[in-house]
């Protein structure tokens, strides 16, 4: 079985499940999960381009990008996220100075600070009136800056809309306002003149409306997933709880049993406790495993519908066009994990029951044997 991190629920789709923060230069793998460059790195372990490794959370392999690690896709979506996040935060505990006058005021050693009242998205900076005035005076020919004016009573929604959409890899003074239905990808106008002018290609916005439609079918499928998960897991719960009581009663007819016996049938008693106590540990550890292997999938599964929500209810239109391929792939994969047959461990259901003889020829049959019978969980 390929190692895996600990799955945990995540609170937020913009925390990494391996090193717990925030995720740091977001990379996301071709089965949606999201991680720190830096962690999923370590993770691969210096693997070349083109071996394969497995997804830290499902174990899905994937392969090393040509370049390594640092050539994988970058979330986007979720850097909008972290981004907003600290602005609101910052804002709404009265800390968003202006980072300008900070600068200034460090070289000169003063501790004055001003209030920021706009976000540059273009410079990542929080300039107050008088700063942003020479701020808009000398950007020159970098072109309009997006301002985004910080409010007190702003929120992640409002902003999320304020932020510009993902420009286009080849044309990074373009937007992505165009999605190609034959190559999966959002595009800008020029990729669509230059390279996809043969190709069905749309408005990323119908796009998007038609992804979000089939993730919330996805997801709904998905929901039904996680039901399936609590019941099979209420099953084992009840089984177990069924197997401790024999095991409990079984032990009880041993022990009595023994009482009214000489020392002489005392080393078998204790081998027959002894049959009876492995053959609970060995019930209880694979209980275990199965319990940890059917939860883990079910928060596999919880974590990608929220994180499929997140997109669907915040992503803009070009989030959903870029990702909402790899979710569908992704969702079908997870809806077609049937957990009586993909299971990737055994679960078998051991009963005990303790035999009387009929007869006192024996003083070991006297005793009484133990009967260990373990059978497939859905053999019962």
């Amino acid at each position: 079985m390929a190692a895996s991190v600990e799955v945990k629920r995540l609170e937020n789709v913009t925390d990494c499940a391996i090193c717990g923060g925030d995720l740091t230069d977001a990379r996301v793998l071709p089965c949606a999960h999201s991680f720190c460059l830096k962690c999923i790195d370590k993770w691969s372990q210096n693997k070349k381009s083109g071996e394969k490794v497995a997804c830290p959370l499902c174990r899905n392999e994937f392969e090393v990008p040509e370049g390594g690690t640092v050539a994988l896709r970058k979330n986007y979506f979720v850097e909008k996220l972290l981004a907003v996040k600290k602005l609101t935060s910052s804002w709404s505990q009265g800390e968003t100075v202006c980072d300008v006058c900070c600068d200034d005021e460090e070289k000169l050693e003063k501790k004055k600070t001003k209030r920021a009242t706009v976000y540059c998205v273009e410079c990542s900076r929080n300039m107050c009136d008088q700063c942003n005035g020479h701020h808009q005076k000398f950007r020159l020919s970098s072109g309009d800056h997006k301002l985004i004016e910080l409010k007190s009573e702003m929120n992640m929604d409002e902003l999320l809309r304020k932020f510009p959409e993902n420009v286009c890899n080849e044309h990074e003074e373009r937007c992505l306002e165009r999605y190609c239905s034959d190559c999966e990808v959002a595009i800008c106008l020029m990729c669509n003149v230059l390279s996809h002018s043969s190709h069905n290609c749309s408005s990323i916005e119908a796009v998007a409306k038609d992804k979000r439609a089939e993730m919330s079918v996805n997801t709904e499928k998905l929901t039904a997933k996680v039901t399936e998960c609590e019941t099979v897991l209420k099953d084992i719960e009840e089984i177990e709880n069924k197997f401790c009581i024999s095991v409990a009663e079984t032990e009880k007819l041993i022990c009595e049993r023994a009482d009214k016996l000489k020392q002489l049938i005392e080393d078998h008693k204790q081998a027959l406790l002894e049959q009876l106590s492995v053959a609970k540990d060995k019930q209880l550890k694979q209980t275990a495993n199965v319990r940890e292997e059917i939860e883990r999938h079910q928060i596999i599964v919880e974590n990608f519908i929220r994180y499929c929500n997140e997109v669907k209810e915040k992503g803009t239109a070009c989030n959903i066009a870029k990702q909402a391929g790899e979710l569908n792939v992704r969702s079908k994969e997870l809806q077609q994990f049937y957990i009586e047959a993909d299971l990737p461990v055994d679960y078998d259901i051991t009963e005990v029951e303790f035999s009387l003889p009929q007869t006192d020829v024996d003083m070991k049959d006297l005793f009484g044997k133990l009967a260990v019978d373990v059978q497939g969980m859905y053999d019962v």
